[in-house]
């Protein structure tokens, strides 16, 4: 696995810069932003770029309790990281050594590493610092089906049943009503950061699966829950060309703003298999998708 390239070229760091990192302290003139007290060599909040390379591990949370905590060791010493965002610095070309453990592996195992689109599964990864290195570590989040009991009535003889209007909801994200056959998405960009906020209720390239039955309407509740513009639209597996009339948010090449909400509907009229994609230029091909299949018949379905 290899990190993202510095936005300044790498210089290598001096031998007093060398011994410098070992103390991780302020008055040694690293230039870091900020320094945690108490720490005694612990990671710092960001790098000043003149360092030249860091590694940054991005710990997912629910609510206010990490998922996970990460344990780095380069150059000698060992960091156990206790924040969402986590950076150490680095000298460029040396390897960084991450080994994870899931704080409640039954409800939320570890799932893999991510960086810039690669993963890896193994528990413990190396990375080669040539820049600034951002990787995180993710967690499966469970997700029950809940559905609305609907209660029975006696039918005479006579009686003719009719579909129930329950609602059925799947996950926090999609529920459907089988009597009005329609299905409503609720679609937040960049949930949690998750893919560095390139995704779509917390899941990436492809990895949440919707199975809508043809014919069925389909409501997006689309939210921009990230820090720059996205959108969504629904396209076939390579191009952007739009499948159904009205599947996309507002402007699909310019995106929603951070914060801003869009609610689109449209109608699954062909089978086949889709992707709901961020169309923002570079997003999708850096997995900001995911799969819809339009079924022939059944339910509509949710998979991870």
């Amino acid at each position: 696995m290899r990190g993202v390239e510095p936005a300044l070229a790498p210089q290598p760091l001096p031998t007093l810069l060398r011994s410098a990192r070992r103390v991780v302290t302020a008055s040694l003139g690293l230039g870091l932003a900020v320094v945690l007290s108490s720490c005694g060599g612990g990671p710092v909040s960001s790098p000043d770029p003149g360092v030249g390379c860091s590694v940054t591990v991005l710990i997912p949370s629910s609510g206010n309790t990490l998922l996970g905590s990460v344990r780095a060791q380069a150059g000698g010493i060992s960091y156990d990281f206790v924040r969402n965002s986590n950076t150490i610095p680095v000298a460029c070309g040396e390897l960084a050594s991450l080994s994870v453990t899931a704080a409640d592996p039954s409800a939320h195992p570890f799932t893999g590493w991510s960086l810039l689109g690669r993963s890896s599964r193994a528990t413990t990864v190396t990375v080669t610092v040539d820049g600034l290195v951002s990787v995180r570590p993710d967690f499966k989040v469970a997700r029950r089906p809940v559905s609305t009991p609907t209660p029975r009535a006696t039918l005479s003889p006579s009686a003719v049943p009719s579909p129930s209007s329950a609602t059925v909801t799947l996950d926090q994200w999609v529920s459907y009503d089988a009597a009005a056959r329609t299905v409503t998405w609720k679609l937040v960009a960049a949930y949690q950061a998750v893919n560095h906020g390139l995704s779509f209720d917390g899941e990436s390239n492809g990895a949440m699966k919707v199975t809508v039955p043809i014919g069925w309407s389909v409501t997006v509740n689309f939210s921009n829950g990230g820090t720059i513009n996205h959108s969504a639209a629904v396209v076939p597996p390579a191009g952007t060309t739009l499948v159904f009339p009205g599947a996309e948010s507002p402007s699909p090449m310019q995106g929603t703003a951070p914060g801003a909400t869009a609610i689109f509907t449209f109608s699954a009229s062909q089978a086949g298999g889709y992707r709901m994609a961020c169309l923002m230029p570079g997003h999708e091909a850096a997995g900001m998708w995911e799969s819809l299949t339009v079924s022939t018949g059944g339910l509509p379905t949710v998979q991870l």
